[in-house]
């Protein structure tokens, strides 16, 4: 299926420029332009509980054709980086590169699907709206399922005393540290390979931001209602490739979703030794 669809795509890109011949080094274009418009926002952004909402809607609205297309170009480019991240290894598992020497890349990459999911989920949160508050309660009751702390987590989101300046410094300080972490685990996870692509062709670059910049100026990225301790929204407008963790728990249980990744991440780690 994956060669069938490369010959495809080879006629309107080039087979130099092919998305699906060149998954891993579409993540990495994809990290540099999350990086480049995050350190942008990062700049007007206000790290504070009471001011972080407010900050991101005035670069939305007061700065709308600069500003707020970073933010959306911001929330595009991780979806798309997730999902290259997910093709790569699908790819990757369908061409049988997962044994002998290149078993050490097939592992070192396993914890990046979780750094991944962990930057963006974090990343939500400090948009500090009604999404981010479904997805910070959640997983708070996820991590309360195996009993991480001696009080409840999901008690510092139920109460508007409980949220801080020094926890909403937390969730700052998770989502620039694990992007880094990231980076460096993209580096480990290339060491092994001869000659390994890091730097898309100047056709991809081209046609990746083009399609960013087209998603953002006809579907803005917008915050959802502020945050309310008080009351739990009805229904939000959810991102199902970043957070589907959470409607997956809700629909089964914390137990299921530890036992669901936890298997998955032994699997994927023990996949070079199992596979014939």
């Amino acid at each position: 299926a994956f060669v069938t669809a490369e010959r495809w795509l080879d006629a309107p890109f080039g087979a130099r420029a092919n998305p699906l011949r060149n998954l891993g080094t579409l993540a990495f274009l994809l990290f540099w332009v999350l990086a480049a418009t995050g350190i942008y926002l990062f700049i007007y952004f206000d790290t504070s509980v009471e001011g972080a909402y407010a900050s991101i809607e005035a670069l939305s609205v007061e700065q709308w054709w600069f500003g707020g297309v970073l933010r959306s170009v911001h929330r595009y480019a991780s979806d798309a980086f997730v999902a290259a991240s997910l093709l790569h290894l699908l790819r990757e598992f369908a061409a049988g590169r997962f044994r002998r020497f290149r078993a050490f890349s097939w592992i070192s990459g396993v914890p990046l699907i979780w750094l991944m999911y962990a930057s963006g989920i974090v990343g939500y949160w400090l948009v500090w709206d009604a999404r981010a508050q479904i997805s910070a309660l959640s997983i708070a009751e996820w991590f309360d399922a195996i009993g991480v702390t001696a009080e409840p987590m999901a008690r510092n989101f139920l109460g508007a005393e409980s949220v801080g300046d020094r926890l909403f410094s937390l969730f700052v300080f998770l989502h620039i540290g694990l992007p880094l972490a990231l980076l460096a685990g993209m580096w480990i996870h290339v060491q092994r390979i001869g000659q390994p692509k890091t730097i898309a062709p100047r056709g991809m670059v081209t046609a990746t931001l083009a399609m960013l910049l087209a998603a953002a100026l006809l579907w803005p990225a917008a915050s959802q209602p502020p945050w309310d301790p008080l009351r739990l929204p009805a229904s939000i407008e959810f991102d199902w490739i970043l957070l589907f963790v959470h409607p997956l728990m809700a629909a089964t249980s914390p137990a299921f979703l530890w036992v669901l990744i936890g298997g998955t991440t032994l699997l994927l780690i023990a996949l070079p030794r199992l596979a014939p």
